[in-house]
């Protein structure tokens, strides 16, 4: 049984979608010193309430600041999306005034943020950032992506099951279950990390101070300490930060050099 498990598991990652950029990379030793300093400062938590019922005047305030922002960001992305040759080039961005929580995502065609989030990324940098995140989602096909990956460790997963079944064994679709869930897991933390990676140029290319945007995910460990420490779906956020800083050296270097602003793409 456990061959089986261990089996499921290596064949659900040789089927899925994996991310398709080279990003740059960051030491062990970075990573233990910006998860010490994180942890530092988030000693102090952020007294931000993200469960707040916002008032009408209040949505409307935070819908005129985030659309010229939104606006902004969306040409940028637009922009990029061609030069890599993508095909999912145009979002629509929506802001969900009844949803509460910091949370911001993206479904293949629409951009949606919460009030909360609007409101926590105060500086329109961070804000921005926060967009273009999204816009990378989707431009990167990522839901798409997650998926396939999702039915693909299903299938192989649940084609154990068939075996195991033949051999008197009843696993009651522990492994199609398995599989999925590896196949949800496998590469979703990649996933975040390309989108933080693209959203990066998108913010250079479309004239924010690029450089303060790993700064939010600083702030966001002292909203919630936990994601110093926990990787789920999403990466930590110490590792967030440091490959953000990488991306803005690899971005100040193309400047200097006169290089075009887009990602690294990994060899076909």
């Amino acid at each position: 049984m456990r061959n089986l498990l261990l089996m499921c598991c290596a064949l659900t990652l040789v089927a899925c979608v994996s991310p398709k950029t080279s990003r740059p990379q960051f030491s062990k030793a970075e990573y233990a010193s910006e998860r010490e300093q994180q942890a530092s400062e988030a000693r102090v938590k952020s007294d931000f309430n993200d469960q707040k019922d916002y008032s009408q005047e209040e949505l409307q305030a935070l819908v005129k600041r985030a659309d010229p922002v939104a606006r902004k960001v969306s040409e940028a992305a637009a922009a990029l999306c061609r030069d890599i040759q993508a095909t999912k080039c145009t979002s629509r961005v929506v802001i969900k005034g009844g949803k509460k929580g910091l949370n911001a995502y993206a479904d293949g065609t629409n951009v949606v943020l919460h009030p909360a989030m609007i409101d926590f990324a105060r500086d329109d940098t961070h804000l921005a950032f926060v967009i273009a995140h999204e816009f990378a989602h989707n431009i990167m096909n990522h839901q798409v992506d997650l998926m396939t990956n999702v039915a693909a460790g299903g299938i192989l997963g649940t084609l154990l099951d068939v075996a195991a079944q033949t051999q008197g064994v009843n696993t009651g679709g522990a492994f199609g279950k398995l599989g999925a869930q590896q196949g949800q897991l496998t590469y979703s933390p990649e996933y975040e990390h390309e989108a933080d990676y693209i959203g990066l140029y998108i913010l250079a290319r479309a004239g924010y101070d690029y450089p303060k945007a790993p700064g939010f995910w600083r702030s966001m460990s002292r909203a919630n300490p936990d994601s110093i420490y926990i990787k789920t779906t999403h990466p930590t956020n110490p590792a967030r930060t440091l490959q953000m800083n990488k991306t803005v050296e690899e971005i100040n270097y193309k400047k200097a050099h006169r290089l075009a602003l887009v990602p690294n793409f990994q060899p076909r």
